[in-house]
């Protein structure tokens, strides 16, 4: 049976064609020595010029680059006209560095018991993976070749929608690591709940205890499935889209369960009816209290999450002006969301330290509006976006100054003549203690997955907005539509 190929050039997956057929496309000077081709079977797709037989005599002899200069031109998207052809410089060898003056030497695969050399091999990927998530301007990453051949391979060749999936997949394996943590942290807890603690809840209390800490698994779990099929973005979102789904539905379900099914109030039924509603009502506050410190790491990672999350999609897609309106709508509403959290904190500890530090961590996202015309319109130069890139960074170096004067406070704060946060053992917290890093951690590790959740739904919107406004625009009515907006816009918004 004749072995069946592909091939692609300029953008354009061809295929299936026999050897004899892809040979002929070769010797009519329609496949060059850097087009990628594929034998059906094969692991990968390789460059023309690597098949043995496959090109004439005139393109076979390929001069051997510079130790330097190991780039080669892989198509990524299809060229726009006849003239123009779309195509990128990424590295021959499987280079992993994204702003490396020079690229690495190829990696060798192990071949030893020992895999140290994978070892190292994933340990540069996990370094990529790293500066791809908090890279401020994301559509500025490329493919890796290993990266593209895959992309390539399940036929995704626009250049934006390659640069979406790898920095999707860098930010779901990075955040996975700490909700990983976060979740092992729930399940520990859970497991190990004292004595003191059971008697307290009833047996349906004890089990929604499990199910909430199994529930935590829900943003590792779809955090690595939706990283593991980056290049079937219609898959890999709907992973990350059911598994926020599901860490935000169990818990607030839960929360919303009635105390009388979650706990054993042993009311003695000697007491009068007054001191029993008075129990029940301690009771009702404690577990609000318990439940309103395990959702904070939610609700608070919801501010950092969308703000980013708009500006990513604004940089990968900046002609659309769904994610800037997104942004500036979005953003003060979840403000005065964590405002609450920040009124109790105030009035519970009122302290400079603690202050500065919320507002600039709750405030810094309102930095965006500095830029909000950019924002709110069609981007068409590369220094625009750079300003944005630059706005992104200036609200993160913000938030972590307001972090680093919260973690001062703590250390310094005393709370009933007990220190906050200290090494003595009258401290309240240690910096051992497992639930206080259960928070913390809980929080990046949602702040990261919740950036890829939001980033689908805003990218779900804009490519309906993108399809409704072009049909909409080759209907009938779009004239009258556009009178009548013009009449508005001379009488809201007159020049």
């Amino acid at each position: 049976m004749e072995s069946v190929w592909y091939y692609v050039v300029n953008g354009d997956r061809v295929g299936p064609v026999t050897f004899a057929e892809l040979k002929a496309v070769a010797g009519a000077g329609k496949l060059g020595p850097a087009d990628l081709v594929w034998q059906e079977g094969a692991p990968d797709w390789v460059a023309a010029r690597t098949v043995a037989g496959l090109l004439s005599a005139a393109l076979e002899p390929v001069p051997s680059p510079p130790e330097e200069n190991t780039y080669a031109l892989v198509p990524l998207a299809p060229r726009p006209s006849a003239s123009a052809t779309t195509r990128a410089i990424v590295p021959v060898a499987e280079v992993l560095s994204l702003d490396d003056d020079s690229p690495p030497s190829p990696r060798k695969r192990s071949a030893g018991p020992g895999g140290g050399d994978r070892v190292t091999e994933l340990v540069a990927l996990a370094q990529v993976f790293v500066r791809r998530a908090i890279e401020p301007d994301p559509s500025a990453i490329a493919p890796t070749t290993e990266e593209g051949a895959k992309l390539t391979a399940a036929g995704v060749m626009d250049a934006t929608a390659r640069k979406l999936a790898v920095w999707r997949r860098s930010v779901l394996f990075v955040a996975a690591v700490p909700c990983t943590f976060a979740a092992l942290f729930g399940l520990i807890n859970a497991l190990a709940m004292s004595k003191e603690d059971r008697e307290v809840l009833s047996a349906f209390g004890i089990l929604l205890q499990y199910v909430l800490a199994l529930a935590l698994f829900a943003l590792p779990v779809a955090a690595v499935l939706g990283a593991l099929t980056y290049d079937r973005l219609a898959l890999s979102t709907k992973w990350v889209l059911g598994g926020g789904l599901v860490s935000f539905a169990v818990p607030l379900v839960i929360a919303f369960t009635p105390t009388e099914w979650l706990l054993d109030l042993k009311i003695d039924k000697s007491e009068s009816v007054g001191a029993a509603e008075v129990q029940r009502t301690i009771f009702g506050i404690v577990m609000g209290v318990t439940f309103y410190i395990a959702l904070m790491p939610a609700v608070l990672s919801l501010l950092p999450a969308v703000a980013r999350a708009c500006v990513r999609t604004k940089l990968f897609l900046p002609e659309s002006l769904v994610p800037g309106w997104g942004l500036v709508t979005s953003v003060p509403l979840c403000v005065l969301l964590t405002l609450a959290t920040f009124v109790v904190l105030y009035h519970v500890a009122s302290n400079v330290l603690l202050v500065m530090g919320l507002v600039l961590w709750i405030g810094a996202p309102l930095v965006y509006f500095t830029k909000f015309d950019l924002f709110t319109r069609p981007l068409t130069s590369a220094a625009e976006r750079t300003a944005i890139a630059r706005t992104s960074f200036i609200v993160f170096a913000l938030i972590a100054t307001g972090a680093g004067l919260m973690l001062i406070y703590l250390f310094t704060a005393n709370f009933m003549g007990r220190a906050v946060l200290g090494f003595s053992k009258d401290a309240i917290a240690r910096p051992w203690t497992l639930d206080l890093h259960k928070i913390w951690i809980d929080y990046i590790g949602r702040s990261l997955f919740l950036t890829v959740f939001f980033s689908d739904l805003l990218l779900r919107i804009a490519l309906s907005v993108w399809r409704e406004e072009r049909a909409f625009a080759a209907s009938p009515e779009a004239a009258g539509f556009d009178r009548t907006m013009t009449g508005l816009g001379s009488a809201v918004l007159p020049r």
